[in-house]
């Protein structure tokens, strides 16, 4: 990160610029705080609708809320998780569930009743049969069930050490594969034969399978993601289709045209957003060039992705995005939908509906758990639902278009970032029957406890007043009506806003520092000789340079014409997150009047060029103003001073400057004195061109004159003296870092 400005040194214009250690004075504001005045929260241009809780409303496909599927629980209660749910051919559907290997039955009229109990904990998988029974695949001792249709389990057979997480079956019923782990593995049952390995692929799970029309076995894995093309006749050399970027193929479904198609989720995501790389994977940049880059990045990869089976063993994309998914299902009557983890914020189920190539949308919401399963349901003539079942806690879900549950969207809390007086809610809509009604509640901790509001009256108006106490906090919700019986009317809410107003407050200087300079080089950050770089002791750098139209070259002496700028550093907050600019001055001790440094600058570094005011003491001020966004008298500032600045910039004065050659050496007398500081240090250079220190008559440099006399030995033995006359040069530097330099021969 670099920031650049313009200064004038002694008439002749130089670039500053300033290096990375900059960024370390940054203006860190809250995120969270709207700036003073009218505020407003707007739904969907500054928020989105997907942000909230919605129970029994969805999104259309233009992203506005409308009546959606109603959930209501069905099914057994008490297990903790419900791994899979199947309907089956009377109205009803059985429910695998895990941990204690049971399997429920919940019939037409809503009743559930246990079924059977398996000597397996977990359900993984489950088939109904022609006969009325079920297939069930169990882990994790890898147990496979066949259960009559009065409930009696027989064990047909066991994977070793193995979790049976598909099934499927021959036409005839006659013959059953397994997919199981780990590792990735398809067993095959027959009556004949039992229970029988048919292949392992390179994979830690195979977790799906699916009969193709052409007769063949599709196999899916994870660990990494496969899918492969297996000829149940010959089976010991599959065909792969693909390998997804994805780590895992975790279903094959059936979607419109009875095509297939199989969902890949990533799970290895880390912060970087993609997969850890695996050893021997391809780097995503040529290993030649990894160094310039640093640590090697994988590409990002989709949590998810829908891909389409085309012509036998080709593949294609329909369907990918960030969205976390654990199932999908294909509706003639909705279209792609897919569910997973539920939200952990507001604890809800969501079902998406997928739009390709990477757009999804809330179809339903409840409060519930993680979607483990995702069925059509065609209970009753005339209508379908889903069957959903889920997890922590566990249960199932019936969704549908009718119900009796509430038509809810409620907003996410609105946060002003301090206390505000809250004023509208308006909204647009497409009208149908019944009237949406609204409500509001506010509070001042982000999570809507006690201490909040309770809802308010409700009520229709498009554009109502907000009657709540002053309070940091807002939520808004709305009832939509139902649709009627065989009627497509029903209301679509486009746009909603929500207004407050934010009183201002006064901005805060943290900050105000003349920066200490510590070092002048010649050289730049930026590589150019010809330039000058000033070091402070915060460790912040500072680089001048002349502009290139300039013919002049900079000479030994550059670092001089730097010496007298003066770097300031600073830093601003402004509580409603207001944008600040600042203004810099200075003014004289004694002097009433300020002058203007700088104005109107949003940087939060300045510099003063002192050579061009006469040496003394000066005060600066800084003032920082919220005006931009705050109108007329509205705007507020703040000020903040440093204590006295010494400005000297007068070189020491040196007098009565006397060398002469003395038994053993040379003898060095003279005066110095200063008009404003202290003098600092004094040394002396060598014909030799060594260096070595003056102290002064009573040996310590500690006052504005002092008087010298030193002896120094010359010429010195083993070094070389050269030829008279010898030539001494002695600089004598004050506390401001002014040098005056003096010099004699000895002939």
């Amino acid at each position: 990160m670099m920031k650049i400005f313009a200064d004038h040194l002694r008439g002749t214009r130089f670039l500053v610029v300033l290096g990375v250690m900059i960024v370390l004075l940054t203006n860190m504001l809250p995120t969270n705080v709207l700036a003073a005045g009218q505020v407003f929260w707007d739904w969907p241009s500054g928020r989105q609708f997907k942000e909230m809780d919605l129970q029994g409303v969805a999104l259309d496909d233009g992203g506005a809320l409308v009546p959606g599927l109603q959930a209501s629980e069905v099914g057994p209660v008490g297990p903790e998780v419900c791994w899979r749910v199947v309907p089956d051919s009377k109205g009803g559907f059985f429910t695998g569930t895990g941990h204690g290997g049971e399997i429920f039955y919940t019939d037409k009229d809503g009743e559930t009743r246990g079924f059977t109990t398996l000597d397996g904990a977990e359900v993984f998988s489950l088939m109904t049969l022609p006969n009325g029974g079920l297939l069930a695949g169990c882990g994790p001792d890898g147990h496979l069930y066949r259960v009559s249709a009065e409930g009696e389990p027989s064990l047909l057979g066991q994977v070793p050490g193995g979790y049976i997480w598909g099934l499927e079956t021959s036409a005839d019923g006659e013959t059953i594969w397994l997919a199981v782990g780990s590792p990735a593995a398809i067993y095959r049952f027959t009556e004949k034969e039992g229970l029988q390995e048919l292949l392992i692929f390179p994979a830690e799970n195979t977790l799906d399978l699916m009969l193709d029309s052409d007769g063949s076995l599709l196999a899916a894995t994870q660990g990494p993601g496969l899918v492969y093309r297996v000829d149940v006749e010959q089976p010991a050399s599959p065909w792969l289709i693909c390998e997804t970027r994805q780590d895992e193929v975790r279903q094959f479904v059936r979607g419109h045209d009875d095509q297939v198609f199989f969902l890949a989720l990533n799970s290895e995501v880390d912060g970087s957003g993609g997969p850890e790389m695996k050893a021997g994977q391809m780097p995503p940049v040529p290993p030649s060039l990894i160094s310039l880059f640093g640590e090697p990045v994988e590409p990002e990869v989709d949590k998810a992705a829908l891909f389409r089976l085309e012509n036998g063993n080709q593949y294609s994309t329909w369907w990918s995005g960030n969205l976390d998914l654990m199932i999908v299902a294909w509706s003639q009557q909705w279209g792609w939908l897919g569910g997973g983890p539920m939200s952990l914020d507001g604890g809800q189920s969501v079902i998406h509906r997928l739009l390709p190539p990477a757009g999804h949308h809330p179809i339903a919401g409840w409060s519930g758990g993680d979607i483990l399963d995702l069925n059509l349901f065609d209970p009753r003539d005339g209508g379908s639902e889903l069957l959903v079942g889920q997890a922590h806690p566990g249960g199932v879900q019936r969704l549908g278009s009718q119900g009796d549950g509430s038509l809810l969207a409620v907003s996410p809390p609105l946060d002003a970032g301090r206390t505000v007086l809250w004023g509208r809610l308006s909204w647009t809509a497409t009208t149908g029957p019944g009237k949406p009604r609204w409500s509001v509640r506010g509070g001042n901790r982000s999570v809507p406890d006690d201490s909040w509001t309770t809802w308010s009256d409700s009520w229709t108006a498009g554009d109502q007043k907000l009657e709540l106490p002053a309070c940091r906090f807002l939520q808004w919700r709305v009832e939509l009506p139902r649709r009627k019986a065989g009627s497509e009317e029903h209301w679509t809410i486009t746009s909603v806003s929500v207004s407050a107003w934010q009183d201002n407050v006064q901005p805060v200087i943290q900050a105000f520092t003349v920066e200490n300079l510590s070092d002048i080089s010649r050289g730049g950050l930026i590589g150019s000789n010809d330039n000058v770089t000033q070091k402070f002791s915060s460790g912040l750098r500072v680089e001048f340079g002349r502009k290139s139209d300039l013919a002049r070259k900079a000479g030994p002496a550059r670092a001089a014409y730097t010496r007298p700028v003066r770097v300031m550093t600073w830093q601003g907050r402004d509580p409603n997150s207001d944008r600040l600019v600042y203004r810099l001055e200075y003014r004289r001790d004694g002097d009433m009047t300020w002058r203007t440094i700088l104005d109107e600058t949003g940087e939060q570094l300045g510099s003063w060029d002192t050579s061009e005011v006469p040496d003394g003491q000066y005060h600066l001020r800084l003032t920082a103003s919220d005006h931009l966004d705050n109108p007329g008298a509205l705007a507020l500032s703040s000020q903040k001073e440093t204590g006295l600045l010494m400005v000297d910039n007068t070189v020491p004065e040196i007098s009565d400057f006397q060398i002469s050659e003395v038994s053993g050496g040379l003898r060095l007398v003279f005066e110095a004195r200063d008009q404003s500081s202290k003098l600092g240090q004094v040394f002396l250079r060598l014909p030799d061109g060594k260096v070595q220190r003056l102290d002064p008559v009573d040996r310590i440099c500690d006052s504005q004159k002092e008087e010298f006399d030193s002896q120094v030995p010359w010429p010195i033995a083993g070094r070389d003296h050269g030829d008279r006359p010898w030539l001494l040069r002695v600089e004598v530097w004050d506390l401001s870092g002014n040098v005056a330099i003096a010099e004699g021969e000895v002939r």
